[in-house]
């Protein structure tokens, strides 16, 4: 699986819709001579096979520099995506990097829009923690719960669920349902079998709806357990 964001399987779909319209032309941001389209992946260059070949390659060459960016520069990982969805528009794996590369540099509208599209070019319910997670920083909360919701838990998988967890607690917090929050959160935790590090972030969710319930003891407990401790404490025990 290609990873960009913490759950997220680029280049998976090999679909297309003819009735998608194409976006216009954007500004082109430079890329290195040395980045070749044989540098992305097999998958996705396949998908760009619908385009013709030199504007294939170009479109390679800008979501090469999107894989390489966004971890140190999502803004400019941006704009390599619009670029590349400005000249093909119509193919999923391109507006679904567009729609991640958007929401890991907060265009959180431009993301809704990427990631749907996506979803109907692909056939695929993709990112549903994406969609929920942009609805929720613009202030749509219910929203937000109808799109977790709306997943088909047959094309999920523990990573994907967990995801969704995070986001759906932190929306019920913010709606003032911060116990329910907590119960997501912990039954997430018990359902989850996948890596430890998206198992830590659980918990450190888990010790957020804590703190905010004023359970700080608790809170503090599970953050050392899970290295989020103060570095004097994690000194003291060593000594």
């Amino acid at each position: 699986r290609s990873t960009l964001f913490p759950y997220t399987t680029l280049f998976r779909s090999n679909q297309r819709d003819s009735r998608m319209p194409q976006r216009a032309r954007v500004p082109e941001p430079p890329v290195p001579e040395d980045v070749e389209p044989q540098d992305l992946e097999a998958s996705a260059r396949r998908e760009l096979r619908a385009l013709g070949r030199a504007n294939a390659e170009n479109v390679a060459r800008h979501l090469v520099m999107l894989q390489r960016l966004l971890d140190t520069d999502p803004e400019l990982a941006h704009q390599h995506a619009r670029y590349a969805a400005s000249h093909a528009g119509r193919v999923a794996v391109v507006r679904e990097s567009a729609g991640i590369a958007a929401y890991l540099s907060g265009h959180y509208q431009e993301a809704l829009r990427d990631i749907r599209a996506a979803r109907r070019l692909s056939g695929l319910d993709l990112h549903r923690a994406i969609e929920a997670d942009c609805e929720r920083a613009l202030g749509n909360l219910e929203r937000a719960l109808r799109a977790a919701q709306g997943a088909d838990p047959a094309q999920l998988d523990d990573q994907e669920e967990a995801e969704i967890a995070m986001v759906v607690s932190g929306v019920r917090h913010e709606m003032g349902q911060t116990e329910l929050g907590l119960v997501v959160i912990e039954e997430a935790i018990l359902m989850f079998r996948g890596d430890r590090e998206t198992l830590r972030r659980l918990h450190s969710v888990r010790a957020d709806r804590l703190e905010e319930l004023g359970r700080v003891e608790e809170a503090e407990a599970v953050r050392v357990r899970i290295g989020e401790g103060p570095q004097e404490d994690e000194e003291e025990i060593v000594g």
